[in-house]
This record gives structure tokens, C-alpha cells and sequence, in this order.
């Protein structure tokens, strides 16, 4: 992306930034700044016109890009700077911080990260939109998990590659249960489970939870998601008139049964996080709760509110998953689809749980 972008526009100077906590993620399991400076040390320090720049890291705390912008202002007065993003960031663009001011900074230079996107520039004013730029190039659809993990590592650099092998960077110990999902999931689902994998972990290092069984509960929760209705039948014992009607909720029963069926995981409050992460239910238990969420919110997401979702997982499990469910029951109603009696039961119990902690319920 930017070297299209610089062969596109002609920039005679490129500033890589890597950022200390992106204001958009949960801060979690993520490599070290310096270890992600050397990364990008490697990666782009080859290209004469590249700067690599601790700018972000050296300010600590969240990172803004207004305060950054601020600061590379502050060094070069008199250039036009161009701040470049992909298209998956370009739809939330409105809801940065102090987007308008970053408008009036730098022109925004968005490029493809999916096929067929098109930016929808009604949004904006015509003085706005003439600071933004749309690079058309071929995307790559790849996300940062599958490089990471190693699915695609093929398309990192090599010396970046050998940097994360010699560091043994990314290295959660899962392996193993990721054979098992190679084998039963495509490639959408496999990504999505690293992504709750690793949104779990974030949000149970800060509620207080095991990360490490988050973690895990995360990566397996959808492994019978693309089964085929006979193997689902196989594994699932005495489901409900509601359950046998509604396939979507499928997953989240014959996946708990093949994981503890097969011995693959024993421990019961994993299992009970599997068993659970789609309709919840009431008097969840903090895992439970965490998968739940994180199946929500994780970097894969992309709905309307996901951003207002993830601003609530912030400050709250239960008021997140009251929102969910409501959202959830809401939906189901609109379209006539069954609603799952444990989804009613979450709702109705995680706002007694917010009533009472706020004293308005006796």
C-alpha cells in the first residue's frame, strides 16, 4: 500500500509510525513497541525515502493520530502531508478523534483492502472531500492475524519473518487445536477464531480472568461452525423444539459436545465458554462472558455500531452483552426467526445485574 501510494502521488518522503496503543483496539497480547519498531526497521529501512519514527512510542499512551500529525506539523511547516490508510478504516473515519482537524493537516490517501470497495464520499462536504485521495489498486485480503499466526507468512518480509521466528513472537502454545480447525473450518472462520482468540485474551487480562484459557476458548468456540447438519445431529442430544428449528445456534452445542466427546478440551469452564457464546445465558461466568463479548467485537467485526460495542467492552462486560442481546432479540423479532429462550434469560438477567448495582431494581 505504500508503495503504491508513493509511486501514485510521488512522495519524496515516507514516515512509518508504528503506534504505541491504537485507540481503536484493546490494548492485549501484541509485541513490544520496540520489538514492532525493529520490525519496521526491517521492513521498510531498505527504501531510502523511508524514515522510521519512534514518535509514537517515545509519547506513550494512546495514540491519536491528531497528536501525531500535531507533532510531524511542528517539523516540517511548510510540506502537505498525506496520511495513509486502508478502506477498513476509511469507513469509520468519521468517528476518530478530532477527524476534522486531522482533515485540516494532512489529506487523507485511502487504498483498497478489499475488492470492489468504493468509498462513499456523500458523507462528506465538497471541501472535504477534496482532502481525501482513493488509491484504486489490486488489494491484498489479508488481515494481520493470519500473518502472525503463520497462514500467510509467506507474505511478510523475510528478514521480519526470521525476527518473529528468532523471537518467538505470536507463539501462544495452540498449535495443536489449530490443526484440528485447519481441518474443519475455511479460511473466513479460521481467521475469525484467531480473532476472538486474541480479543479474549485482551478483555481477560482486564476483567480477571485466565488469559490463557480465554484464549483458547476463543480460538475453538466455532470449530463445528461449518459442519454439515449430519455431523451436528451426531453430537447433539436432547436439544429443543427451538434449538432443532433454529440452525444457528447448532454450532454452539455440537461444538462443546465435539470438544469434550473427543477429549480435546476437559476443562469445564472452557467448555461452558463454547457451549454459550452465541446465545448466552443467564448467571454466565466471567469467561463465558468474555467469549461472548469478544465473539462480538473482534477485529474481524465489521457491522454498523461495532465501534460503539467495543466503546462499551471497555468499561463493562455486562452492560456490553445487555446491548448485544438486545440487539440480537430485536433483529430476530424484525425477521420472524426464533429466539433462543437462554437469549431472553441473558437479557432479563444482565439488566437485573446493572439495576441492581445502580439501585434501581429491589
Amino acid at each position: 500500500m505504500l508503495r503504491t501510494a508513493a509511486e501514485t502521488l510521488g512522495f519524496e518522503k515516507l514516515i512509518v509510525i508504528p503506534s504505541c496503543i491504537p485507540p481503536h483496539k484493546l490494548a492485549g497480547k501484541l509485541a513490544s513497541g520496540e520489538q514492532r519498531l525493529e520490525m519496521c526497521r526491517l521492513a521498510f529501512g531498505k527504501d531510502p525515502r523511508c524514515e522510521i519514527s519512534a514518535i509514537e512510542l517515545e509519547r506513550s499512551g494512546k495514540s491519536y493520530t491528531v497528536d501525531t500529525l500535531n507533532e510531524i506539523k511542528k517539523i516540517y511547516p511548510d510540506d502537505e502531508l498525506y496520511f495513509i490508510i486502508g478502506s477498513d478504516m476509511l469507513r469509520t473515519f468519521q468517528q476518530w478523534y478530532r477527524w476534522e482537524e486531522i482533515l485540516s493537516l494532512a489529506v487523507i490517501c485511502a487504498a483498497s483492502r478489499e475488492n470492489g470497495y468504493r468509498p462513499d464520499w456523500s458523507v462528506y462536504t465538497p471541501e472535504q472531500r477534496e482532502r481525501f485521495v482513493f488509491i484504486d489498486a489490486e488489494p491484498l485480503e489479508v488481515s494481520s492475524t493470519e500473518l502472525r499466526g503463520g497462514q500467510k507468512s509467506d507474505l511478510l518480509d523475510p528478514d521480519v519473518a526470521s525476527y518473529i521466528k528468532e523471537n518467538n513472537l505470536y507463539d501462544d502454545g495452540l498449535d495443536s487445536f489449530r490443526k484440528i480447525l485447519e481441518e474443519k473450518l475455511d479460511d473466513y472462520r479460521l481467521d475469525h477464531s484467531e480473532c476472538v482468540s486474541e480479543c479474549a485474551a485482551v478483555l481477560a487480562e482486564k476483567y480477571g480472568a485466565d488469559p490463557q484459557k480465554a484464549r483458547l476458548a476463543g480460538l475453538m468456540h466455532d470449530v463445528m461452525k461449518n459442519a454439515p447438519s449430519a455431523e451436528h445431529m451426531e453430537y447433539m442430544n436432547d436439544i429443543s423444539a427451538v434449538e432443532l428449528h433454529n440452525p444457528k445456534v447448532w454450532h454452539q452445542i455440537s461444538g462443546e459436545a465435539f470438544l469434550r466427546k473427543n477429549g480435546i478440551i476437559t476443562d469445564e469452564e472452557i467448555l461452558g465458554a463454547v457451549r454459550w457464546h452465541t446465545t448466552g445465558r443467564a448467571d454466565m461466568t466471567l469467561l463465558e462472558k468474555i467469549v461472548y463479548v469478544a465473539d462480538f467485537i473482534s477485529a474481524d467485526r465489521k457491522y454498523e455500531d461495532v465501534a460503539e460495542v467495543r466503546k462499551l467492552a471497555e468499561t463493562s462486560l455486562e452492560q456490553t452483552i445487555l446491548y448485544t442481546s438486545r440487539y440480537t432479540i430485536n433483529k430476530l423479532a424484525q425477521n420472524n426467526m426464533l429466539i433462543h429462550p437462554a437469549t431472553v434469560e441473558c437479557y432479563n438477567d444482565m439488566l437485573l445485574q446493572i439495576g441492581l448495582q445502580k439501585g434501581q431494581v429491589k
